[in-house]
């Protein structure tokens, strides 16, 4: 697809690694922020408030993509993003460029287990709320011909530069400083966890492929595993396995009334609490169980000789790819392979 790629929300998180990625193929990329910082080597630098509608068309001139990748803290999201939204669909719109809303999973609601795109949309906390209102908007755009869209939803990630995540937070932010990891659920039950190298990947074929237009997608995940093997596998290839702090999910209420950006979590709550097993193999069927972009599903030990050096990125990247029996692969349950699972890492 020729023309520039416009990035919004380049400077951190998947905004970064998809404008990274983007010009690491030698294409034209063009990375907004309202800061200009942390843009990547490689990546026009355009400074842009995204509430600004004017500003924001402006900064998609001969566009054939938009990657709306930009994301706020919690306690701002019902004031900002409607109009981020708007703003993204009307700066499609002006330019004709295809629409890419790196979206999460909130919109679902309370679920129970393995889900795909299929499931129906139940939200009852505002930020669900908020969420699936939002995808209502940039369906009903791609409906109504106002813009070509399409939307991808994200399972937590990990990764380089995935800052604030909760993986990052309370699981590998903790073992990279030596620290335990903390959970505020049972740690028996599966949870599916992202590479966001790969979810980065993923949100690149969407926005480069007609098949995806007009719906919503869950991108690629590897093997989903119980979040005490995820942890003690994280903590293997730290070389500094801790035992997991799990605490009672009334502690998060009570630090919500102190750190605001808790209260999102504390919404949330229902996504530890039970099963969270997001089904991608509406994906694999369309662009195959390992897409264009290189996205690895599978389970191999493909990194696992990457050395550490202590940092947090490092760590990352080293755990990902290793996906031991007894995981959920393609959000299909096997039961039976958890406990053992858990034992083989010496978690009981």
């Amino acid at each position: 697809m020729s023309g520039t790629v416009v990035v919004f929300g380049a400077g951190s998180g998947l905004g970064g690694e998809i404008a990274r990625q983007y010009a690491a193929q030698g294409r034209p990329v063009r990375g907004v922020t309202r800061s200009g910082t942390g843009i990547p080597e490689g990546v026009e630098n355009h400074r842009a408030d995204l509430l600004n509608r004017s500003a924001a068309i402006a900064a998609c001139r001969d566009a054939s993509v938009i990657h709306l990748a930009a994301n706020v803290a919690y306690p701002d999201w019902i004031s900002t993003f409607p109009a981020m939204v708007d703003n993204a669909v009307a700066a499609a719109q002006d330019t004709g460029a295809k629409l890419v809303f790196t979206d999460n999973l909130y919109a679902y609601g309370p679920v129970d287990g393995r889900f795909d795109e299929q499931t129906p949309e139940r939200p009852v906390g505002p930020k669900e709320k908020l969420r699936a209102r939002l995808g209502r908007t940039l369906l009903d755009a791609h409906a109504d011909g106002r813009a070509r869209v399409t939307i991808g939803r994200v399972s937590d990630y990990y990764g380089p530069d995935a800052r604030m995540s909760l993986p990052d937070e309370l699981i590998i932010g903790p073992l990279s400083r030596g620290r335990n990891p903390i959970w505020f659920a049972p740690l028996d039950l599966p949870h599916t966890f992202a590479y966001s190298t790969d979810t980065a990947k993923a949100l690149i074929v969407l926005g480069d492929d007609d098949r995806a237009d007009g719906q919503v997608w869950h991108t690629p995940a590897d093997v989903t595993l119980p979040v005490s093997a995820f942890i003690a596998l994280a903590g293997s290839v730290a070389g500094r396995p801790r035992r997991p702090i799990r605490l009672p999910a009334v502690t998060t209420r009570l630090m919500a009334l102190f750190d605001r950006r808790l209260r999102g979590y504390a919404e949330l709550e229902h996504q530890r609490t039970k099963p969270w097993i997001v089904d991608h193999s509406a994906f694999d069927r369309t662009f195959g169980p390992e897409c264009e972009a290189g996205c690895t599903l599978g389970g191999s030990p493909r990194d696992a000789a990457i050395p550490l050096d202590g940092s947090p990125d490092g760590l990352l990247v080293a755990c990902h790819g290793q996906g031991p029996e007894g995981a959920v692969e393609g959000g299909v349950v096997d039961d039976p392979g958890f406990r053992p699972l858990m034992l083989e890492f010496g978690v009981t």
